[in-house]
Parts: C-alpha cells; structure tokens; sequence
C-alpha cells in the first residue's frame, strides 16, 4: 500500500539522491544560461536534439536504478513505489481516463497560476522559449521525444511520487507533507527553467502527489506524466511547421 509509515530506504541514501538532484538542476540551469548567451535562438534548429534525448533518458534510468537499489536496501523495492496493483483492463482504462481528467484539470489551474506569475513580473513565457529550444524538429527527433516522454513518466513519478513522497511522509508522518517536500525537489530539479518555470513544476508536482495519494497507485500518475510530455512535444513539432508555411 503506498504511504506506509516506515522509510523506503535509508537518510544516507535519499541525501545522496537529493544532492545529486540538485547538483543537476544546477549545472543545467548554468548551461542553459551560458548556452544562450553565447548562441543566437535560430542557431538550435540546425543541430540535431538526439544526443541531448538520449542522455536525459540514460540519467533518469541510472537515478531510478539508484532509486531501487536503495529501496532494497530497507527491503522495500519497485512493488512498493508503485503502490497498489489494479490488474485487468477495466482498471487500466479507468486509471487513463482520470489520468486524462487529471491533465485538463491542471492545465486551467496551472494556467491561472501562469497569469499571477505574470502580473507578478516572473515572466513565465520565458519556460516557452525553453522548451521551444528543446523541442523536436524532425519527425526522428519526434519519434526520440515521445520515447523520452514515456521514460519521463516511469522514472519522474517513480522517483518522486514513489520515492520522495513515501520516504519524507514516513520522515515527518504527515502526508501532505510529503507530497509538498517531494514536490518542491521536483520543481528544484526543473532548474533550467528558470525561477517561474519552477514555481508552475512545483504546483504541478503536487498535484501530481494528491493524484498519487488518492489513487495509492502510480500508475494514473504515469499516464498523465507522459501524456502530458508527449503532446508539448508534438504541439511544438506540428507548431513550428504549420508556422513555416504562412507566408510572410
């Protein structure tokens, strides 16, 4: 059952996942800055984004393979993260329609926060122009992306919804705790995208975390996760070349 009173794993070994959650955000939200600063927004079209893909899925299965290796540790491992099994279609089909509910729903909140962000000066358009730069520009590069997003949604929600928020709700034995904690490192690791970008990641991930608390399963989580990834990718795709042919 998801949220048991006793740890997932060991302190040492959720310091050393946080510390290396946060070095990351770090280093990315640097190069990302030191990047844009020194390469003009229209260079990114001409240099293939599959290398950046590929790494990012390589780092999130290592971090989810630490994940469980201390997760075994304290005798837990993958059954517990992922909370309680639905076994039969029905249940899989259910768990994709909240997942869908889910994702509307967030999108008019997180939409509404965006606009207090804005009259707040934190300029969140500025989150655009990062995934922008990030976004497939071929239909390999789209192909890549929907698999990256399908990764992102097993190893996010594993790691912080399954990790995170069970280790820091048994830490402090309350769980709204443990979804606010664990989401606040969920927006951390956002870091490339700036102060507001993180903000909005933050509120998304608890949402995510009250999804996960209510269902005690990650699976609907999962769905929503990659569902969400997926179709950035693919707006942004389809986007850019619907843009290419108005004529100017």
């Amino acid at each position: 059952v998801l949220f048991r009173s006793r740890p997932v794993a060991p302190l040492w070994h959720t310091a050393l996942v946080l510390l290396l959650l946060l070095g990351t955000s770090i280093g990315g939200a640097l190069t990302h800055h030191w990047t844009r600063s020194l390469t003009h927004p229209m260079t990114s079209q001409h240099h293939s984004h599959i290398p950046m893909y590929v790494v990012a899925a390589l780092w999130e299965w290592a971090l989810l393979a630490l994940v469980l290796w201390g997760t075994r540790l304290n005798g837990s491992g993958l059954r517990r993260l992922l909370g309680v099994r639905r076994a039969g279609a029905v249940e899989m089909w259910t768990d994709f329609a909240i997942a869908i509910g889910f994702w509307f729903t967030s999108l008019i909140v997180l939409g509404a926060f965006a606009l207090l962000l804005r009259l707040a000066h934190l300029h969140p358009e500025d989150i655009r122009g990062v995934v922008t730069q990030m976004a497939p520009a071929s239909l390999g590069e789209l192909a890549i992306w929907i698999a990256l997003s399908i990764s992102a949604g097993i190893c996010e929600e594993l790691i912080f919804r399954g990790y995170l928020q069970q280790q820091f709700t048994a830490l402090t034995r309350r769980i709204w705790l443990g979804i606010l904690i664990s989401a606040v490192f969920f927006g951390f690791s956002h870091g490339y995208e700036g102060v507001s970008g993180m903000l909005l990641i933050v509120l998304y991930g608890s949402f995510f975390g009250i999804l996960a608390h209510l269902r005690r399963s990650l699976r609907a989580g999962i769905f929503a996760h990659a569902w969400h990834d997926s179709v950035s990718g693919l707006v942004l795709y389809f986007g850019a070349h619907l843009l290419h042919r108005i004529p100017h």
